[in-house]
Order: structure tokens, then sequence, then C-alpha cells
């Protein structure tokens, strides 16, 4: 992954529309936030069906109520279809449901602080044409660095650091690609349902808010609006498709939390929705993508966040893969769930969860396409569409602050 650092420093440094999973979205973040923050997730609409969170089509999530609400962007595997190449299955024998519950073990026993920190950076792929020559190449765009402060208590504020990274090519080989083609510093990339313009400056793709770290502050008394506003919206039976399922733990206390977290049945029903009458089963990738969302970013539990983990582990369509690398380069061990996108293309993708070895820490979330279709054609199976990579994550009693 050097070359793609190297090339990092050169450039410097039928469901809801997405119209309407994305205003979903800001209205919510602008409740929890203020407006350029909002503006900041906002932007990242993925291209699937936007899963309610951060936004770019098929996965992230910000501000503490708003964390747990999300849209359905899979649906199930169907037939099974051969994973992309990269993992090693020969490297551990272990069956998905034993690392599953090795890592509840392991998080029941972590130790509870003041406020959920998680540092991480995320982003989209996207298949870009070559202005010279002819061909294409991936880049990564609406891509973020985080640094998110989440309070146990809720006479406590919330803290969010962010900074857009700028565009920039996924791999090393699509660095090469970059190189060969002039090192542009914009690409035009289909978005949705609408061409964006990616730049490779910090802050200079439409949406995305100024270049250079922001941070804002979310009051207790925002965040009590914020929930009130949250629960109005989740009773509503227009909400969007897969919302209302999730809505509910947006409003819950940290006592109520603690609950669930000896109800595994209730906690299931909150977190892995079933679907809606008329709508395509979410599937196991979308229950996965919720499982990373929970664990990485909800101020839960030790005990909360091995109910999950639990709950995962009795998945059957979740599998083991072996060793993978995340999209950093660091090596993990890798669980996977299939689904197919929902935006049209038809492409099918593995949704990855990536454990650190040993610790069983979360290393990172990330859609690889197993096959590709619509306007994916062009992307080979292995590459990734969307990833997130945690930094770290943990408890800490330190006052919120960027370093």
């Amino acid at each position: 992954m050097d070359e793609v650092m190297m090339a990092a420093e050169l450039l410097d440094e039928g469901g809801p529309s997405a119209e309407v999973t994305q205003a979903g979205r800001a209205g919510l973040d602008r409740l929890m936030n203020g407006d350029e923050m909002a503006a900041r997730r906002a932007k990242r609409e993925r291209r699937g069906l936007p899963r309610l969170r951060i936004g770019i089509g098929l996965g992230m999530v910000a501000a503490a109520a708003a964390a747990a609400v999300a849209i359905a962007t899979v649906g199930g595997g169907g037939g099974a279809v051969k994973s992309p190449p990269g993992a090693n299955p020969r490297a551990t024998e272990l069956p998905a449901e034993r690392i599953l519950l090795a890592a509840a073990e392991h998080a029941a026993k972590e130790p509870v602080g003041r406020f959920w920190r998680v540092k991480r950076y995320d982003g989209q792929a996207y298949q870009v044409k070559a202005r010279k020559g002819g061909g294409s190449y991936s880049v990564l765009g609406y891509s973020d660095f985080w640094d998110d402060w989440k309070s146990r208590s809720d006479k406590d504020p919330d803290v969010l650091y962010a900074r857009d990274r700028g565009a920039r090519p996924l791999t090393p080989a699509d660095v090469a690609a970059w190189r060969k083609d002039g090192s542009p510093t914009t690409f035009r990339a289909w978005s949705n349902d609408h061409w964006a313009t990616l730049s490779t400056k910090s802050g200079g793709t439409y949406g995305v808010g100024p270049g250079g770290w922001q941070s804002e502050t979310t009051t207790p008394a925002k965040k009590r609006k914020a929930a009130a506003e949250i629960a109005k919206m989740c009773a509503d039976p227009k909400a969007p498709v897969g919302a209302t399922g999730k809505c509910s733990f947006a409003e819950l206390t940290w006592e109520e939390r603690e609950k669930l977290a000896n109800d595994p049945e209730g906690m299931k029903k909150l977190l892995f929705p079933n679907s809606p009458k008329g709508r395509k089963p979410l599937g196991a990738a979308n229950d996965l993508m919720s499982g990373f969302d929970f664990l990485t970013e909800q101020p839960a539990s030790p005990q909360a966040r091995a109910t999950v983990f639990r709950l995962l582990a009795k998945m059957p369509d979740v599998r083991s893969i072996g060793t993978v690398k995340d999209a950093s380069g660091r090596t993990g061990i890798g669980l996977a769930a299939q689904g197919t996108m929902q935006e049209g293309s038809g492409t099918v993708f593995d949704y990855q969860l990536i454990l650190e070895p040993g610790t069983y820490r979360i290393l990172a979330g990330q859609e690889v396409v197993v096959r590709a279709g619509g306007s994916m054609k062009g992307m080979k199976p292995g590459n990734i569409l969307n990833q997130d990579i945690v930094l770290s994550a943990g408890w800490t009693n330190e006052t919120p602050h960027h370093d």
C-alpha cells in the first residue's frame, strides 16, 4: 500500500430514492449537529439504496441519537456466487460461529469509560474513464477521516472531528494508471443518479464541506431534541423502509440498552428487523453491516456488544473466509456475507467484517465485488466498493480532543 500512501501525500496533502434517503439523513443530522457537519455527512450518498447513515451508497453514521437509524441497501444473496479473490480460507479452519463467539467473549471483558471513541476513515470506490489511451481505473471518493466521541452519560456532550481526505487512486495498480493518465486532480464519476466531479483536494468535491479538520459538539439539550424528533419520525408509517425497525434504538437510555444486553431476542428485533412486506429480504450482508455499525459506533456496554457478536454468530449465511487484508493493508480474520446491490446494477458483493487476530477487535468493514454489473461493469472480483477502516475504537476517560 506504500504507493497508495505516496499518492495520497502527492495529492495531499425498488426502495426509496437516493434523494429521499439523503434528505432524511440530512434532516436528522441538521437536528443533531448543525448544517456544516450535516452537509459533510449528507454528501456521502452511497450508490445502492443508501443506508440512512452517513451516507454514500451502501453504507455509514454520526450523531449520537441518529447513529442507529439505517436504510437497507442490499437484498439477500440468493444463489451462491463464488467469492472474490484475496481471502485465504486455508489459513484457519474455525467456522464463523466460533470466531464470533470468541469475539463476544473478548468484548465482554472490555473496560468501560466516559466516552466511546472511534478513529477511522472511509470512502467509496468509483470506476472512472482514463482521459488518455482509453481504459479505466478506480478511485476512492467521498472519503473522510473521523474522530468520534460519544458519551456514556446523557449529561455529557458528544464531540465529532472530521476531515475530507479528497479523492485518490484506490490500489497501487490504480496509482500507476492514474499517473499514466497524467495524474488528474478531478474525476467524473457516476454517483447514484447523477454525475459527480470528485476532487483530489480536501474539501474540493461539491457538497463535502470545507477542507481541513472541522469539529461539532452535540450538547445534551440537542441530543434530547433529536431523540424527540427521531421518535416522531419513527412513529410515522411513511418512514423510509428499514428505518422503523432501528429507530427505537436511538431513543434508548444506557439503562434500557443494558436490559437488552440480557434480552437477545429484543436486541435482535431492534438491530436486525424483518423485511417490510413487498420488499426483498434484507439478507445477511445487511445484518453484518448493521452489526459493524453498532459495534463500532454505539456507546454500548461490553455486555451489549457481546450480545451483538453472539447474535451474528447465529446467522447461518455469515461465513468464515480465512485471513484477509483490509484496504489499509492490515491482515485480519475475515467473515463475510453475500448481497446484491439494489440500485439496479445487479452487482453481487461480499460484505466483509475483518477482526484483529488475538484481540478480535474490529479492523474494518468493506464491500468487495464478487460479480459486477450495470454501471459497475469494469470492476473486477476483489475490487473494493466501499470501505470503513477502524484505526482505533474503545472506551476512554479522556476529555474529547483530536490528536
